[in-house]
């Protein structure tokens, strides 16, 4: 099989580049076998003799993946010449030679090798993707050969940047011109089929698409001959609601009559999305029973890397969500967007990796041709950058501006990067990481969790709040099923757990769902009663186990807190120190609050919080994260008070960003601009409203609230 794909007639060709450059850039065409072939090439010429040969993947799925289609190449054991190692997932050894790796934990190695010397090469695979952790291996990288310049004693890896698309260009230039080296590809025939559901007409509005997905696949398996199914859509709740809708269709087949196709009798769903264990995503690379065809519904992450055979068939909704962030409003916020035209092409490619192929987009050749961008956004020009300022501090990297970007960030982006971390406390006000800052960094989290995480210890209640941390850290948690019997049924098994954890805040629940679950005696079962995706509760067990190790090497001073206050609010006043930066104040009239971040941006409650209904009790409240439909909500909710968060206010706004980025920035971006803007909503009440916001954000206001709101809906609904 090795010597059939298209790469093994460039192999020798492939090695001199690599001996005789310090940087290559690799064009391979889909199908041309680079993933796997070109590191064992490497591998076969002696370069495991000088160090290391990493491979690095922006996704997990496919670190592994790869990794053990090469160890069945090499008829060797997972984890001994051939390894990988993922968050949470660390599958090397002392005799591992050949290592596939996330660009995440690559990254996380500098802060301990900040040369990378261990390495003889390093492959950077998926360059076209260019997700943020890639973009930052780049800068970093290119800084490595610029010390080596003046140091030529400094051993620093050979660099071979691979990618799917023709843009090398870009590539080559930004390591100085290196040579390109084109690879043939291997790619059958692929009939592009437009279904019009969506129009650019429709892209004026959050299209609606589930219902006609499903149709399709349907009509496929009847139709077509042999070949599995790959169906992209956009995240879990998608996935998780498209699989339940196939399924059930499914079960009704008459496969005698209904089926074209006589060889197949059967529909394996398989959904794939981020936060799945990685044995669940590995699953779609497992081989169906005889005269089963396959349904993959699936992120972009199965767009990339490794091919998934026998998919004959591509449904493309022409959508993914995208973690975007607003220097203007300063909301991170996950939308739907619109794929780009390159990532089109890729779709269609894995339609015809195996044999002749059908990609069925359910936009239209408009929609395509002329509102498609043509590349995707950098992440890095899209995203916070609150984790990479932070990652950059700790390999002592203090100038996050002049830093060697591939395509540079708006300088607002991290000017807001710089103060949060400051609110944190993870950098001192000249911009230097402190101790806090370094503890934060050790946990492979969101600043805003290590933050959280790190606030407990010292009030000793970690043990309530690594689980929450874990549970933050896995996709949603609850199944949405289809049909109002189905719906009512999930909604009241929902409510059972809100109550449980206090009926006054998304984490406690979160809590509650964890501890439950873990405490019952058939998890998988309790999971299907409570209507909760037992798949995201396996992740979150283990990333708990994960964080657990890590808490237990930190050192914290206990505060005399955790001996005066009870554990609910040890636990809510260390979510108010983690989410300092996710603040808001119940606006004046209405259900809406304002961000207490310097913007003062409008937000709702999200539908499916505990509290949503119970805004009017409401005064300051805390929120995970925030996502923009029709309107812009705030999920994962727990009411908080004044009191603790109080001191993290002024720090939004007197902060001199100036002085942050070591006069990089203008002191324009410092938040004393905007201090005029919201220095009243961010002002405690008037004394004459004391005694009001005295009684509320309390547990058993909140929960009389809760009750008054249940009986209400209870008077309302039709009989």
């Amino acid at each position: 099989m090795m010597g059939d794909l298209p790469i093994s007639a460039c192999k020798e060709r492939l090695l001199r580049f690599v001996s005789d450059n310090d940087a290559l850039v690799v064009v391979g065409a889909t199908g041309s076998g680079k993933t796997t072939q070109l590191p064992q090439f490497l591998l076969d010429a002696g370069y495991d003799k000088k160090g290391i040969i990493g491979v690095t993947q922006p996704r997990r799925i496919a670190a592994i993946s790869v990794a053990s289609r090469v160890c069945e190449e090499r008829k060797c054991r997972l984890g001994e010449e051939v390894g990988y190692h993922v968050r949470f997932d660390d599958c090397t050894s002392q005799s591992t030679v050949l290592k596939y790796m996330t660009d995440g934990c690559l990254l996380r190695e500098q802060l301990t090798e900040k040369c990378l010397s261990r390495y003889s090469v390093l492959v950077l695979d998926e360059a076209h993707e260019r997700g943020l952790d890639t973009d930052v291996l780049f800068g970093l990288v290119k800084q490595l050969f610029m010390k080596r310049a003046t140091d030529p004693s400094l051993h620093v890896p050979k660099i071979v940047v691979m990618s799917a698309t023709l843009d090398a260009g870009k590539f080559s230039e930004f390591f100085d011109d290196c040579p390109v080296c084109e690879v043939e590809g291997r790619l059958f025939p692929v009939d592009i089929v437009y279904r019009n559901v969506i129009t650019a007409e429709d892209l004026k509005s959050p299209p609606s698409y589930s219902k006609q997905v499903v149709d399709i696949v349907v009509d496929l398996h009847l139709e077509e001959d042999r070949g599995d199914i790959l169906v992209f859509l956009t995240g879990q709740a998608e996935i998780e609601a498209a699989c339940d809708k196939i399924h059930r269709r499914a079960q009704y087949l008459d496969y005698d009559n209904d089926c074209r196709c006589a060889d197949i009798q059967g529909l394996l769903v398989l959904p794939c999305y981020g936060s799945m264990s990685t044995e669940q995503q590995c699953k779609i690379f497992d081989q169906p029973p005889p005269a089963i065809r396959r349904v993959i519904v699936a992120t972009n992450i199965a767009g990339t890397s490794l091919t998934i055979s026998g998919v004959r068939f591509v449904v493309d909704s022409g959508f993914a969500k995208q973690l975007c962030f607003n220097p203007r409003t300063g909301l991170d916020a996950l939308q739907v967007n619109l794929i780009s035209r390159s990532e089109a092409i890729q779709r269609a490619g894995r339609a015809g990796r195996t044999s002749a192929g059908q990609c069925h987009r359910i936009y239209s050749r408009d929609v395509f041709e002329t509102t498609m961008g043509e590349r995707i956004v950098p992440e890095i020009q899209r995203t916070s950058l609150t984790s990479v300022v932070l990652q950059l501090k700790a390999i002592n990297i203090d100038d996050v501006i002049g830093f060697q970007y591939m395509d540079a960030p708006q300088e607002a982006a991290i000017a807001a990067a710089l103060k949060q971390l400051f609110i944190y406390d993870a950098l001192d006000k000249h911009g230097a990481i402190t101790s806090r800052g370094r503890q934060m960094v050790s946990l492979p989290l969101r600043p805003d969790i290590s933050s959280f995480l790190l606030t407990a210890l010292e009030l000793d209640c970690v043990e309530a709040a690594a689980p929450i941390a874990a549970m933050l850290s896995v996709e949603g948690v609850f199944i949405r099923p289809g049909g109002q019997a189905q719906g009512e049924v999930a909604a009241a098994a929902r409510k059972q757990l809100e109550t449980a954890g206090g009926g006054n805040s998304d984490f406690a629940t979160l809590l509650a769902v964890f501890q439950r679950c873990n405490n019952s005696e058939s998890p998988a079962r309790w999971c299907k009663e409570n209507f909760v995706h037992f798949r995201a509760l396996k992740m979150a067990h283990s990333v708990h186990q994960q964080i657990e190790t890590i808490l237990r090497t930190l050192k914290a001073s206990v505060s005399p807190l955790a001996k005066s206050c009870s554990l609910n609010e040890r636990l809510r006043r260390a979510l108010s120190a983690g989410y300092c930066c996710n603040v808001a104040r119940k606006s004046s009239g209405g259900r809406s609050f304002r961000t207490m971040d310097g913007h003062c941006s409008t937000a709702f409650i999200h539908p499916s919080s505990a509290l949503c209904g119970l805004e009017d009790e409401l005064d300051w409240i805390i929120y995970h994260d925030i996502v923009i439909t029709n309107n812009t909500y705030m999920r994962t909710v727990c009411p908080v008070r004044y009191e603790w968060v109080k001191d993290y206010l002024p720090r939004q706004h007197d902060i001199d960003v100036a002085a942050l980025s070591g006069g990089a920035i203008l002191s324009h971006w410092s938040a004393s601009s905007t201090m005029n803007r919201t220095k009243r909503s961010a002002e405690p009440a008037p004394d004459g409203d004391s005694s009001k916001l005295a009684r509320r954000n309390t547990d058993s206001s909140i929960s009389a609230a809760k009750q008054r709101y249940l009986d209400r809906c209870k008077v309302q609904r039709p009989t």
